[in-house]
């Protein structure tokens, strides 16, 4: 009994070491894109259902001002100027319009999701190779019941990340060729509705 006292004892320090170094971590990266707005990164988007089979993939590039973003992929286009988000699907030829608050608009944003979730659910730190580390954000309770965040420490950079949906399967996000401190027109950020004349709009609000 009092070695696995001990054993608790001595594994807590470290389970609490764990949670605070990967909160810091996540705080220097946010604050890091913060500083860098706006920013721009190519991306691969990968959509896999609960058995781990790809449903849906796609490649483009991100858009990234604090709140505001855009997506610019083969299949799919998305805006949000931080109050109203914006899903143009080419294959259905449909434009989805929701409040930036929405948990589907949040959710492809990754300064929200380090941001929000790091607030409520619990954080473990890994190392990988070289200057790679893994943060992988819990909680069982929750749709959204598993984020995995690949960092590059060296540069504070976020590389790659993994969201894992209760029963739904998982969307996983590759990043790179980071660009800080761009120059983008706010117009970038809003649908234009005009250019998408045949489209049916959905308004979700």
């Amino acid at each position: 009994m009092r070695k696995i006292a001990l054993f608790v004892f001595l594994l807590f320090p470290l389970v609490a070491t764990s949670q605070k170094d990967a909160a810091a971590l996540l705080s220097k990266v946010v604050e890091k894109i913060k500083a860098d707005a706006a920013l721009q990164m190519d991306y691969a988007y990968t959509v896999c259902d609960e058995d781990g089979a790809v449903v849906y993939s796609d490649n483009g590039t991100m858009k990234l001002d604090n709140e505001c973003y855009s997506l610019d992929m083969d299949n799919m286009k998305v805006w949000c100027n931080g109050k109203t988000q914006w899903s143009y699907m080419k294959d259905i030829d449909e434009v989805y319009i929701t409040d930036a608050g929405s948990e589907e608009a949040q959710n492809l944003s990754p300064l929200y999701i380090m941001e929000a979730y790091r607030e409520n659910y619990s954080l473990l730190l890994e190392k990988l190779d070289g200057t790679q580390v893994l943060i992988t954000m819990t909680d069982a309770d929750a749709e959204v019941n598993k984020v995995e965040l690949y960092i590059d420490t060296a540069k504070s950079f976020l590389t790659g990340m993994t969201v894992h949906m209760s029963a739904q399967g998982c969307i996983e996000v590759q990043l790179n060729n980071y660009t800080p401190k761009c120059k983008f027109d706010k117009k970038i950020y809003e649908c234009p509705v005009e250019n998408f004349p045949g489209a049916e709009i959905v308004d979700m609000r």
